[in-house]
């Protein structure tokens, strides 16, 4: 079954990376639409992806960027530190009841979620184009890659 691209997005909450406290995903499109990535430090992609991500969220005017880790709090805090992520990030503990709840087969998978809580897009792996796409669609000004950063058009996961 493929990853879940149109419907709800699920209504569940995760544990806070930071605080450690219990996070709705909704309120994630409280605002407006939302970009969100679930991936894990072991993932070559995921750590290949998740810099656009941060750039996305710290250049942003509107919506949110939110990182879905499958990692405990201790791999989660080295990628945190690894990636300098300012980005709000939520720790998703085996069984993995979201990556279910939207048939996740891939990771990184990238969620473009509107303002009402449904999928708009759903990008696995890596996809240049596709992440342009996205900060887009959150108001971010001029070009999210650059020249130096030689990304590839696309990347499995």
């Amino acid at each position: 079954m493929p990853v879940q691209s149109s419907g709800p997005y699920p209504r569940l909450s995760l544990e806070e990376f930071k605080g450690g406290g219990q996070r709705s995903l909704e309120s994630a499109w409280a605002g407006g639409e939302a970009v969100i990535i679930h991936g894990h430090r072991n993932c070559k992609t995921t750590r290949q992806t998740l810099p656009y991500l941060e750039r996305i969220h710290r250049r942003k005017w509107k919506g949110t960027v939110l990182a879905v880790l499958q990692d405990d709090r201790a791999t989660a805090s080295a990628l945190v530190s690894e990636q300098g992520l300012e980005m709000p990030v939520l720790l998703e503990a085996d069984p993995y009841p979201l990556a279910a709840a939207v048939s996740l087969e891939v990771v990184p998978t990238v969620f473009l979620i509107r303002g009402d809580g449904t999928i708009q897009a759903a990008v696995q792996g890596f996809n240049r184009a596709e992440l342009e796409a996205f900060a887009a669609r959150l108001g971010v000004r001029g070009p999210l890659f650059t020249p130096e950063d030689n990304a590839p058009a696309t990347k499995p996961g």
